[in-house]
């Protein structure tokens, strides 16, 4: 399955609630495994004028000091905006592809914020 085609940005900043993040951490957990991160939430017109929440999948792990850090953004999430249903989420072959990318051109991970970001 491929992503998606983004056709506008109908709000670039936003912000989702506490359950909905809770939903999106498990379901990462569940079917990406350990070490993704939903971030950065935007609201976005799709083909088909169908509106979704795009979010960013970030690398991340707990660091010195109990820090939490991230490599930056591996992968993409479409959540339906009605249902709130995962219309869309990179497949881990290519998160772990992209997260060597990364690594390879020497990106240095960076602290992250505690809660949604």
């Amino acid at each position: 399955m491929t992503a998606p085609k983004v056709e506008k940005v109908i709000q670039e900043n936003g912000e989702i609630n506490d359950e909905l993040d809770y939903a999106l951490m498990n379901y990462l957990l569940k079917n990406r495994g350990t070490g993704f991160t939903a971030c950065q939430p935007k609201l976005v017109e799709l083909e088909g004028r169908k509106q979704a929440i795009q979010m960013g999948i970030d690398n991340t792990y707990i660091g010195k000091n109990n820090q939490l850090m991230g490599l930056g953004i591996v992968g993409n999430l479409f959540i339906d905006v009605d249902s709130l249903q995962v219309i869309y989420c990179t497949p881990k072959e290519e998160l772990l592809e992209n997260i060597k990318k990364l690594e390879d051109a020497d990106i240095e991970p960076q602290p992250r914020p505690r809660g949604k970001y």
